[in-house]
């Protein structure tokens, strides 16, 4: 995994304590609208083509539904890869922010790639 890392922070106070707001839509992009929980200012939208969460099988399960496996086993091996490389790259990117966060705001850093 390369590249920049960096927590949201708020414009108007500069905090990271964020709350998200999840919009979903039939036929379009979930949409997750991030709000300052200090200072209640509008921060940023992102657009999601796809959501994983905690629960690592339904999400893998969800992404992976148009794919047929050969057995229960195969199945079993991909889901524990899934979870395994997800939380690799999440650990990563908390250990990337902590040691060297990216000084520049998302909308630069996003636009750069």
């Amino acid at each position: 995994m390369r590249g920049s890392s960096r927590m949201e922070h708020c414009p108007k106070c500069d905090s990271v304590n964020m709350k998200n707001y999840v919009h979903v839509e039939t036929g379009k992009d979930t949409e997750v609208f991030v709000e300052c929980a200090d200072c209640g200012a509008f921060v940023a939208r992102y657009g999601l083509k796809h959501y994983t969460s905690d629960d690592a099988y339904a999400s893998y399960i969800r992404l992976m539904h148009t794919r047929r496996m050969d057995s229960g086993a195969a199945a079993t091996r991909a889901i524990d890869k899934f979870k395994e490389e997800l939380l690799h790259n999440y650990r990563k990117v908390k250990e990337e922010v902590a040691n060297s966060e990216d000084p520049r705001s998302i909308d630069e850093i996003i636009s750069t790639i």
